[in-house]
């Protein structure tokens, strides 16, 4: 039985409005029989479902104001976004879910609007500094790849501006390096190739998002993440800029103000 309090996938008048093969995902919504919630918040519901024989993640969103579905009719929808960006990060060889379809529909009358994607195994970044389980050596491997992705990003000219903890997956991790994918890419936006200001922004997130739930990394495992960085982007004088970037990350945090998040990051547990 569902909780009637999570949002479930269209299963009325149910149109498959973008896919990436001709697979009835609009049925496999439609009569999806049982899930996992990953995430619930305000404006929908993330559930991770067995659709057709495989693991796939569900991004189940209200379309419950005139502005949200105008921006689902015009393809800017957090769906939209998502699937363009996620298609562009693939194209340029960063890790992402496969985005599958996007379907749109109603569910006891309330519009929907459901993202389909992939499931990549795995923990996020988050729920590895809420868990501790990882080694100090598995910890500066992960630290260095999520460092590793923004400089990567920015040096194609991309920043993520919801680049948190949570939404990055260590989908491998060995003493030696961590392998981590971005789940939720809708709020990359263009920038200055190498623009310091964007690798800022999505590295003061990780220590806001982290420290809001209260597993703030050690100040080992920052202060590796930040001379990675520094390597990455000023390979000539790394540890000039790294006292650099550690300023304006904590200026960055600083200002932000109360870190809590308005909705829980973390995964119920079971």
């Amino acid at each position: 039985m569902y909780d009637a309090s999570v949002l479930l996938p269209p299963a009325q008048q149910v149109r498959v409005v973008a896919r990436a093969s001709q697979i009835d995902w609009g049925g496999a919504c439609a009569a999806m029989a049982e899930g996992r919630v990953l995430k619930d918040h305000r404006r929908g519901t993330v559930w991770r479902a067995e659709l057709l024989g495989r693991a796939r993640v569900l991004k189940c969103l209200k379309l419950d104001t005139p502005r949200r579905k105008l921006q689902s009719l015009l393809r800017v929808s957090p769906a939209w976004r998502h699937w363009r960006q996620a298609r562009w990060l693939r194209a340029h060889s960063f890790s992402t879910a496969e985005p599958l379809a996007i379907v749109r529909g109603k569910r006891e009358g309330a519009a929907v609007e459901c993202l389909v994607l992939d499931y990549l195994p795995g923990q996020s970044v988050l729920e590895h500094l809420a868990g501790g389980g990882l080694s100090a050596r598995c910890e500066y491997r992960v630290a260095e790849a999520v460092v590793s992705m923004a400089c990567r990003l920015a040096g194609q000219g991309r920043y993520n501006r919801d680049a948190k903890p949570s939404n990055l997956i260590v989908t491998g991790v060995q003493e030696t390096g961590a392998d981590i994918a971005v789940i939720d890419c809708g709020d990359l936006r263009r920038c200055k190739p190498n623009d310091e200001a964007a690798i800022v922004r999505m590295l003061a997130s990780t220590v806001i998002e982290s420290m809001g739930c209260g597993c703030l990394p050690r100040q080992g495992v920052r202060m590796r993440a930040v001379l990675a960085a520094a390597e990455m982007v000023d390979p000539a004088a790394p540890r000039q800029r790294a006292r650099r970037l550690w300023e304006l990350i904590e200026r960055a945090v600083t200002e932000h103000g109360d870190p809590t998040p308005r909705d829980t990051p973390l995964p119920p547990k079971l």
